[in-house]
């Protein structure tokens, strides 16, 4: 009988211990986020944003697409006159609706067209300062902005749009605006390509020929390193010295 009660024991332990590791295992545990391989990142990245996003004062397009920096902007009005005024004649040459539809803000809410000027100063300067230095770049940047405002437009009047017809004829102009924009941007991004290219070549031209020149390099070097002077005795006792292995002993004369 006594075998027999801790047979039951035995069993009712097991079952317990069972009930347990089931209800551990049940346990959810912390959350973690599945990041996606490194291919599928570069090749998110690289997608242009869908249409509605990416746009407009709302939806402006991302630092890195314009090289822009990704902090806090400066307020329109802390800009010095002079850089406000280059900046809004930029405007009016490149992008004339979009300066129309800026003074007429201006004209009407001048604390929103502040915020507005806010947003697009920093496109505007990068843009600018791009032409100056890459005008086939900055040409491209400029045309991409201004598919962008007529996007930004055309999603204003698909919205406004009463009947289906109307809304299908702004979704085709849409898609071929997008089209464009993807363009672009590719054709900005094949001319940095051919830069990384260039600067590859050159690069590898440099480590060819200092190969060649590797006898004669070395020499040069050891000639440049025993002209030099004797730095003076540090005056350390041979324990210290030890401690610091960085730094080469003096030979003694």
């Amino acid at each position: 009988m006594e075998t027999l009660g801790n047979c039951k024991t035995i069993r009712l332990g097991m079952f317990v211990a069972m009930l347990s590791c089931t209800a551990a295992y049940a346990q959810p545990g912390p959350r973690t986020r599945t990041r996606p391989a490194e291919g599928v990142r570069s090749a998110q990245a690289d997608e242009p944003p869908p249409p509605g996003r990416g746009y407009g004062p709302r939806g402006r397009p991302s630092g890195s697409e314009f090289g822009r920096p990704a902090e806090r902007p400066r307020p329109w009005s802390d800009l010095p006159e002079p850089e406000r005024r280059q900046i809004e004649r930029f405007m009016e040459e490149h992008f004339p609706r979009m300066y129309v539809q800026m003074q007429k803000l201006k004209d009407g809410d001048e604390a929103r067209y502040a915020r507005r000027m806010t947003q697009i100063a920093p496109q505007m300067r990068h843009i600018l300062e791009e032409m100056r230095t890459d005008p086939q770049r900055g040409t491209l940047m400029v045309r991409e902005r201004q598919i962008e405002f007529e996007i930004q437009q055309s999603i204003a009047r698909f919205r406004n749009a009463k009947d289906d017809a109307a809304k299908r004829r702004i979704r085709e102009h849409l898609e071929g605006l997008v089209g464009k924009m993807f363009d672009f941007r590719n054709e900005r991004r094949q001319i940095e390509v051919h830069e990384l290219e260039a600067r590859l070549s050159e690069l590898q031209t440099r480590l060819s020929e200092s190969q060649k020149m590797r006898p004669a390099l070395i020499r040069q070097r050891v000639e440049d390193m025993l002209e030099k002077p004797a730095p003076p005795p540090d005056g350390e006792e041979g324990d210290d010295r030890d401690a610091r292995p960085e730094e080469p002993e003096s030979e003694s004369e």
